[in-house]
């Protein structure tokens, strides 16, 4: 599938043409580098079936991807965007998962970015623990890093200061993600916030695991120590909350209480 752990031949010569056409020789001499079994022949066969079925263009001996059918992919997939709510209106999801949970939040934040891009997103989490999700690494690593490539302002708040809380600010704050790490006493501690124009995401964990988090933070154990630690809470069956609101008083509040220790350039106000 498509951008998914389980790519087939023809998903992997999708994914390279998406970034630039190519003559099918150079298109196979860069796919021997995954599998040196994987003959000229083969990668001939698969072109023509995906020219076939609309999916690409044969334009001289160029290949390339057909315009209409990324256009016609992007328009059912934005069908699937987030129910618009009314002023006061909420959704709210169970889960028992944090990796599906995880997954959960990004499919809803990167839909609303799509139509919410007032310049700006305010987070606030107790520790970003996220980053230590069994396989979600690199997919927190990619959703902070698009910040940038987007040209989208980020505010994110971590309310700790511990060593591993200023590794997080270390690592991923730049010029369109700025990290503050402090206390804010207002917050329950098991509440982690995404405020997005007048939306205000809540993901509520458990107060018993959110205990153990900021134990195994406060402990000030090693990355590779606290990465082994939070594993251990993870597979624990802990009850976690996602609600999604639309509240325009409230967004506006969260995002002033934030906005202390902030930059914000010219063209953006909190």
């Amino acid at each position: 599938m498509l951008y998914s752990r389980d790519l087939k031949l023809e998903d992997h010569i999708t994914q390279l043409l998406v970034s630039s056409p190519y003559q099918i020789k150079k298109l196979h001499e860069k796919l021997v580098g995954d599998d040196r079994s994987l003959s000229l022949r083969a990668v001939y066969k698969v072109v023509g079936n995906l020219i076939d079925a609309g999916v690409l263009l044969k334009v001289g001996k160029v290949v390339r991807v057909n315009e209409e059918w990324v256009r016609e992919m992007r328009s059912k997939l934005v069908s699937n965007m987030v129910p618009q709510l009314s002023p006061g209106e909420r959704m709210s999801y169970s889960f028992t998962s944090m990796n599906h949970l995880d997954t959960f939040w990004k499919t809803i934040v990167l839909q609303l970015e799509e139509y919410e891009r007032d310049g700006q997103i305010f987070f606030y989490n107790p520790h970003n623990f996220w980053v230590y999700l069994p396989d979600r690494k690199e997919s927190e690593s990619a959703y902070y890093g698009h910040f940038a490539k987007s040209r989208l302002h980020a505010f994110f708040t971590v309310g700790g200061e511990s060593s591993a809380d200023k590794e997080f600010k270390r690592q991923y704050q730049n010029e369109y993600l700025q990290i503050d790490a402090r206390d804010v006493p207002y917050f329950p501690r098991s509440n982690h916030l995404t405020i997005l124009g007048d939306h205000v995401i809540t993901v509520r964990i458990g107060k018993i695991l959110s205990g153990l988090i900021d134990k195994a933070y406060k402990a000030e154990m090693s990355g590779s120590q606290l990465q082994f630690e939070l594993e251990r809470q993870y597979v624990l069956p802990f009850t976690s909350r996602f609600v999604l609101e639309h509240n325009p008083q409230k967004a506006r509040r969260l995002k002033t209480m934030l906005s202390r220790n902030f930059y914000f350039p010219r063209q953006i106000t909190p």
